[in-house]
C-alpha cells in the first residue's frame, strides 16, 4: 500500500504559491518573486476563508478561491471613518490621501488608518482594512505540507527554514 500525501489540517504547516486578485482581475497581492507563503493551518495565519478551502488539499492541488467580504478582511464599516484636527497629527507628516499611519487606540494598542480626504483643517482617516468590503479571488497552489513543529504551535505561527526572527 503506498502512503498517502500529507492533507492541509489543523496544526499543519502549509506552504502555498497564490496571486490574490480583485472583481476586475486586478493583481492585489501575489507569492510570485518572494517564494511561497508559509502558514501554520487552524491558527488564523491567513483570512477565514482561504483558510477553508485549503482544509484537506495536498501538494500539487491548485484551486480557484472566491472569499467573500466576511470569511476575508470584514464587510466595510462606516463607523471607522472619523475625523481629526491637523493640529493632532505629527508636525512632520504632510498628510495626503492613501497614505497609512498607525494611530493609538483606546487601550494603548497600535490601529493602523489610511487618509481619506484632507481638508483645510482636519483630516479623514479610515480604520477599516483596505480590503473590506472585497470579495478576495485567490489563485493558489500548494506546494508542501508537513507537520507543525512544537516550537511552531507554541508561538502560533510557522517559521520558515533556519528559525524566525523574534
Amino acid at each position: 500500500m503506498w502512503p498517502t500525501a500529507m492533507q492541509i489540517t489543523k496544526d499543519a504547516v502549509a506552504s502555498i504559491e497564490y496571486t490574490l486578485t480583485d472583481e476586475s482581475g486586478k493583481v492585489l497581492d501575489t507569492s510570485t518573486g518572494r517564494g511561497p507563503l508559509l502558514y501554520l493551518h487552524g491558527h488564523d495565519n491567513i483570512v477565514p476563508g482561504l483558510e477553508k478551502a485549503l482544509e484537506g488539499k495536498s501538494v500539487g492541488d491548485k484551486l480557484e478561491v472566491v472569499v467573500p467580504p466576511e470569511r476575508g478582511y470584514g464587510v466595510y464599516d462606516d463607523t471607522r471613518t472619523f475625523e481629526v484636527p491637523r493640529s493632532e497629527l505629527p508636525a512632520n507628516i504632510q498628510p495626503q490621501k492613501g497614505m497609512e499611519l498607525s494611530m493609538r487606540g483606546p487601550n494603548g494598542q497600535s490601529v493602523p488608518v489610511t487618509i481619506v480626504k484632507v481638508k483645510i483643517s482636519t483630516v479623514v482617516m479610515d480604520g477599516n482594512h483596505p480590503l473590506a468590503g472585497k470579495s478576495l479571488h485567490f489563485a493558489v497552489e500548494v506546494t508542501e505540507v508537513r507537520k507543525a513543529k512544537k516550537e511552531e504551535l507554541t508561538h502560533g505561527h510557522a517559521h520558515a527554514a533556519g528559525g524566525h526572527g523574534h
